[in-house]
């Protein structure tokens, strides 16, 4: 279909065009659309002939759309209307704005005025309107380098600027100050990463620090600011009508949103917000775009964009002014184009350069136009080529988009993660340790059979992991039909010992008492199952599978009911040589009993009950410690003779409990 008439079809309300794709297909920079950046700063101690440019903004004022402005490393900022071809392959002639590197140009809504963020540790606002470039007033409150600047929506008053010192600051340009500007509302210490008590640590830690740099700042309403940083892994929502200036301590974000992914390269370079003011687009390190849902301030994101490398903070995304396609530069010379509705892989791709794409801007009227900028010190004017192949041939083309069908999105995702993140995706996918991939990225159309194939052996692997291992298989020692090749040890060191007591406590008493072949293989059965079995059968066939077992031959306590209390104390062993007192006391007692017996025997009626205790007090095996009734303690007086027939009578007639006198 034409793209002409779909437009025409458009505006008269009868056909919607949901994307444009063949319209990014078609773009190419040609010769005369290749700009040699801003010229340098002859006087800077550094000199460079050629300096990057570092920012670049399309206007946002009715009627000026077509308006770029650009900033480059020795502080220069120049105009250039994209509508006019000037000389090309020059540098454009600017205006020293400050006297150090400029990272970032806002300009003020429905006015012909910007704001430069520099390395001089200040922000200027600039008058543009007129044939020279003039400087309205500037702002300095600022520690360190001033990385970020960001106007309030739809306001022309009310702009934000973050800085190295980690502090976010909010200008006012309608307040009227005595010597100089000073913030409204000053948030220190945004993203610090550790919290000290000293404060003079604390001054020097921030100082030091690169991972608290406030990287990028984005307005979703008045009231309502979202930040990230350098090196914290966090994005966070403030409430600008709080007055954060008061507080001594850390400042308290409303919302935070973590860092969900895998790797150490956590921090933020740019933040966009879509122009619904619903989606927020953050660029991570980790080579990923992320989508947050900022209605509910989900932590989760809710896309992910990834197939560039981002490898420096100076490489930037912008949106079409539909919101409709983020474009981001690339640290491997190409710029991508991806499609907000369909996360995964891009698919367009613009090739030209020879260094880092840093910078990127898209046009907001008239058909689709891109700017590039990168660290070969050039900047690249996208245009709609033209359709037929012919008319292309007669003018060079210096860059050309490719649409991504066959490649790999996964490729550039070689990222430094943590060590256990590293190996377990590694071994999950079976690939070479080069290919280091993120495995919760979401696919892509051109690599979705790869994609499908790596989350397959994924969730086999997982599948895998989570088997029982039975005692068979692991004195055979395969696992998992051959893939996973082990030697394990017979010991069996690695079985803990509540599975096999478990099946102790369920047997009964006759079992325990049985051969000592059918309680050797019960006390094995509990290596591959944990419910006991009831049949003889059950037990030969598990004693088929076990085909070796260490403990055969070793004593059984248990078994021999010679144990100790579930086996916590050691067998008490006998003692052979004793004490002289020891043995009297024996003599004597065996004497007592054996006169005991016979005067039982002589009597009427037996008991057998002494002569069983007897026998088993002087045999010589261990003895059992169970807890049984124990005989009541012999009193002392069967140890001493007790001259008088008077008092042995009544010691034997009359209670035991009354002890007589005797007399010498």
């Amino acid at each position: 279909m034409n793209l002409v008439h779909s437009i025409v079809e458009r505006e008269k309300g009868s056909v919607l065009i949901r994307d444009y794709d063949v319209a990014l297909y078609r773009l190419k920079c040609y010769e005369d659309d290749v700009y040699r950046g801003i010229t340098p700063n002859i006087n800077a101690l550094d000199f460079n002939p050629e300096p990057p440019v570092f920012a670049c903004r399309f206007c946002t004022t009715e009627g000026y759309e077509q308006i770029i402005a650009l900033a480059n490393e020795d502080g220069k900022i120049a105009l250039q209307d994209t509508n006019i071809k000037s000389m090309s392959n020059q540098p454009l002639e600017g205006t020293q704005a400050h006297c150090n590197a400029i990272f970032d140009i806002a300009w003020m809504p429905g006015e012909l005025k910007l704001v430069t963020a520099s390395g001089d540790h200040t922000a200027r606002l600039w008058d543009v309107s007129g044939s020279e470039i003039r400087q309205i007033d500037y702002f300095h409150a600022h520690t360190r380098s001033v990385k970020t600047a960001v106007f309030r929506y739809q306001d022309q008053a009310v702009f934000a600027t973050g800085a190295r010192d980690g502090s976010i600051m909010v200008w006012d340009i309608r307040a009227n100050h005595y010597e100089r500007p000073k913030p409204d509302n000053c948030i220190a210490n945004a993203h610090n990463v550790g919290t000290i008590n000293n404060m003079r640590q604390r001054r020097a830690i921030c100082h030091a620090s690169r991972a608290q740099s406030i990287t990028g700042l984005a307005f979703q309403d008045d009231f309502t600011l979202l930040s990230c940083a350098a090196g914290d892994g966090l994005i966070k929502v403030w409430d600008l009508r709080k007055n954060y200036t008061v507080h001594k301590k850390d400042p308290l974000a409303k919302h935070t949103m973590n860092y969900t992914g895998h790797s150490t390269r956590n921090g933020f370079s740019s933040l966009l917000i879509c122009p619904a003011r619903i989606t927020l687009y953050a660029s991570c390190m980790d080579n990923i775009i992320y989508a947050y849902n900022i209605s509910s301030y989900n932590s989760k994101p809710i896309a992910e964009f990834y197939g560039h490398q981002n490898r420096t903070y100076y490489v930037k995304t912008c949106l079409s002014p539909d919101g409709r396609y983020i474009a981001s530069g690339s640290s491997d010379e190409l710029a991508y184009i991806w499609r907000t509705n369909k996360p995964g892989a891009p698919v367009v791709q613009l090739s030209g350069h020879t260094e880092e794409v840093t910078c990127i801007a898209w046009c907001n009227v008239g058909e689709t136009k891109i700017v590039t900028c990168s660290d070969d010190s050039c900047h690249r004017i996208w245009r709609v080529g033209y359709e037929h192949k012919l008319d292309n041939e007669e003018i060079q083309i210096r860059g050309r988009a490719e649409a991504i069908f066959n490649k790999n999105p996964l490729e550039n995702l070689k990222l430094e993660t943590t060590p256990t993140v590293t190996r377990r995706w590694v071994s999950s996918q079976e690939h070479t340790p080069g290919s280091d991939t993120t495995p919760n990225a979401t696919p892509g159309p051109s690599s979705s059979d790869a994609y499908n194939q790596i989350e397959d052996n994924q969730n086999q692997c997982n599948n895998i992991a989570s088997m029982k291992r039975s005692y068979s298989r692991m004195m055979c020692g395969s696992w998992s039909d051959g893939k996973v090749k082990s030697v394990l040890s017979p010991i069996q060191e690695n079985l803990t010992f509540v599975t096999k007591r478990v099946h102790l406590e369920n047997r009964g008493a006759r079992r325990l008492f049985s051969s000592c072949n059918d309680n050797s293989l019960l006390l094995n059965r509990g290596y591959e199952s944990d419910e006991p079995s009831t049949s003889s059968s059950n037990i030969e066939n598990k004693s088929s599978e076990i085909r070796f077992s260490p403990t055969l031959n070793l004593p059984n306590f248990v078994i021999d009911g010679t144990a100790p209390h579930l086996l916590q104390l050691s067998p008490e062993k006998y003692k052979e040589n004793v004490d002289w007192l020891t043995r009297i006391r024996k003599e004597k007692y065996e004497q007592k009993v054996r006169k005991t017996v016979s005067e039982k025997l002589t009597s009427p009626v037996s008991y057998i009950t002494f002569a069983r205790r007897n026998t088993r007090s002087r045999s010589t095996e261990p003895q059992k410690i169970s807890k049984v009734p124990r005989s009541p303690a012999l009193s002392l007086l069967n140890f001493f003779k007790i001259t008088g027939k008077d008092c042995e009578t009544n010691i034997c007639c009359d209670d035991a409990n009354v002890i007589p006198s005797t007399k010498s």
